[in-house]
């Protein structure tokens, strides 16, 4: 083989569909492709014998001998040579002429930038084997393509014809994905042992350069954005991961002094990820537990009742001692349930339901599955969830306001039914509304309201409280022929007082949804442990304590001063610091003692995470 070739892959192809190709590449050609570069696809493109080595009178024969002395076309010596090694970023080498010593006809202008042998292996590669894949994936085709011509096609992690440091350094974050709830697999990585032997040949060194960059990107993509959309999931859960810069992100980690680092950092930084991953770890870790004998199934069981059941409770829980009757479910069994069932991740309420049964029998959860799970569910949510923000664990009933990090209040929540959901979403809170006004919804007019206010008007409004507003006035609603048109055509609200379904006060970050959270005036749902009543929006518990820790960071306004104002007109009080509303939905955390919580997978979300993740 002349010295001056370059290394190709061997390829058999049919004739046709070689002059066919030869022919897409002469259009290649007209279009401004380097002869260098074309000289190299054409070889890839001859039809050839499998296992052939290019022929050089087929390189004759496609491009006769040039008068005049022939470069040294394509860089130095081969891969035998033993001072063979790649520059960090290709140049014209020593053996390679300068521009003005090119071939007759040459055109300067189209001649490619990289004139090492790998790098002109790598613009081939990329220039002649199309992608495949999905639309995703030829995305990711296309972003490292750009990648490797910003830097002249110089290889970013073949390093003297080997894998570097640096490619044995993201290697291994990719091989560990699963300690991040990712599919290694899933990559396509190079196989590792190709890092300790010299590869072969330029154009497998460039598939591998190739490959190892793919890899790499892919992960970074599914470590920040997730592998499952959002929407798929439900069309209630509106965050849209933030896309990374592709070229950005390759070259980033690429040139950092931790390249392993930079790429594990693409997992969501947040501190309740970072417990997931260490409790997927523990819960991997773990021996088979034994199953112990099996507490039979039965009624619920709550404290003060009898059942044949208690003995076997008091007996698994290592309660001693009976006051009165050993069927009865005293103060003692009790108090050892609530610590289980706190271990356990289940709620503290000393109420044995199958969920308890299950558990104490052995029965467990899927702790993987769910951990997994949530930590897929993490990266949807903003990297940046602001130093100062509320949350809401739709799942958990729960929510809470953090400043500096640390939690400064803690409620109660009630949220939406399994038919009318709370939406998971991101957003601001921006003003307060003291003594709101109730505008219903047309959902709620429309079907849960307008058959009893067709049947007697009047009697409803009265007895109800409510208003009709039409045309900005409020009318009797006794002089409209109520239908469907009549309850799009006119505004039913409620005004500010103590039947009102807001209660006292909303807190608005106006949204797509048009939730908010606000005060209600049935609040004895609060003191139950399933908490899902609301039409969408979530009910606070002690609204004014909620009012309180936010304008703890307001300049001008006090909690007392909002108290001020109830019960007179509406009133809306702007906030000068807006504060971030996470409004979201996980059903497994570690809390701060280390215990991993699950709860009742309420919407199904976890559930249809899991199967999207092929779990």
């Amino acid at each position: 083989m002349r010295d001056d070739a370059v290394m190709l892959p061997r390829v058999a192809i049919r004739p046709a569909a070689g002059l066919r190709r030869g022919a897409r590449l002469a259009t290649r050609l007209a279009a401004g492709l380097g002869p260098r570069l074309l000289l190299a696809a054409a070889l890839a493109a001859l039809p050839a014998t499998a296992g052939a080595e290019p022929a050089p009178e087929r390189f004759a024969a496609l491009f006769p001998a040039p008068v005049g002395p022939a470069p040294e076309a394509f860089g130095p010596p081969g891969p035998s040579d033993p001072a063979f090694a790649e520059p960090a970023r290709p140049g014209p080498g020593p053996d390679l002429p300068p521009p003005e010593a090119a071939a007759p006809g040459a055109d300067p202008a189209n001649a490619p930038a990289a004139t090492s042998r790998l790098a002109l292996s790598l613009e081939t590669l990329l220039a002649v084997v199309p992608a495949e894949g999905s639309t995703a994936a030829k995305k990711r085709r296309a972003a490292v393509a750009e990648f490797y011509r910003e830097r002249d096609y110089a290889p970013a992690w073949i390093v003297d014809g080997r894998f570097g440091t640096a490619a044995r350094a993201v290697a291994t974050v990719i091989a560990a994905a699963g300690d991040e709830g990712l599919d290694p697999a899933a990559f396509a990585m190079p196989r590792l042992g190709a890092g300790d032997i010299a590869v072969p040949s330029d154009w497998a060194r460039a598939e591998l350069d190739l490959k190892l960059s793919l890899a790499v990107l892919a992960y970074a993509e599914a470590a920040s954005g997730g592998r499952v959309a959002p929407r798929a999931i439900s069309p209630l859960i509106t965050r849209t991961p933030g896309k990374i810069d592709p070229i950005a992100a390759l070259q980033d980690v690429q040139a950092a002094a931790d390249p392993a680092a930079a790429l594990a950092a693409f997992n969501p930084p947040h501190e309740d990820y970072r417990r997931l991953k260490a409790k997927l770890a523990e819960v991997r870790a773990r021996p088979v537990a034994v199953r112990p004998a099996p507490i039979p199934d039965g009624k619920t069981l709550k404290p003060g009742m009898r059942d044949d059941r208690v003995a076997l409770l008091r007996a698994r829980l290592g309660v001693s001692g009976v006051a009165v009757d050993a069927d009865v479910y005293d103060n003692d069994l009790a108090a050892a349930m609530r610590d289980y069932q706190r271990g356990a991740g289940l709620s503290d309420d000393a109420i044995v339901g199958p969920r308890t049964i299950a558990m104490l029998n052995g029965e467990g959860r899927d702790e993987a599955g769910e951990i997994v799970a949530n930590m897929e569910m993490w990266r949807w949510m903003p990297r940046d969830l602001g130093t100062d923000h509320i949350f809401v664990n739709v799942p958990e009933f729960m929510v809470r306001i953090r400043r500096g990090g640390t939690v400064v209040h803690e409620a109660r929540v009630v949220v939406g039914t399994v038919k009318n959901q709370t939406p998971v979403f991101s957003d601001s809170m921006s003003f307060m509304v003291v003594n709101p006004y109730w505008n219903v919804p047309h959902s709620i007019a429309s079907k849960e309201m307008l058959p009893e206010i067709k049947a007697n008007p009047a009697g409803y409004f009265a007895r109800r409280g409510y208003e009709v507003v039409a045309n900005g006035k409020v009318v009797d609603p006794s002089r409209i022929i109520w239908d469907e048109n009549a309850i799009r055509a006119v505004r039913i609200r409620q005004p500010p007082g103590e039947r009102n379904a807001l209660g006292h006060i909303k807190f608005m970050f106006p949204n797509e949804h048009a939730v908010y959270l606000h005060d209600t005036p049935s609040r004895d749902l609060f003191e139950r442990n399933y908490r899902a009543y609301s039409h969408g929006c979530v009910r606070v518990h002690e609204p004014f304590a909620f009012a309180e820790a936010i304008v703890a960071g307001e300049p001008s306004l006090t909690v007392d001063q909002v108290k001020a104002l109830v019960g007179g007109r509406e009133r809306r009080l702007d906030l000068e610091n807006h504060l971030a509303v996470h409004l979201a939905y996980f059903t497994a955390w570690v809390d701060d003692t280390g215990v991993l919580q699950v709860r009742d997978d309420l919407y199904g979300h976890t559930t249809k995470v899991k199967k999207a993740l092929g779990m």
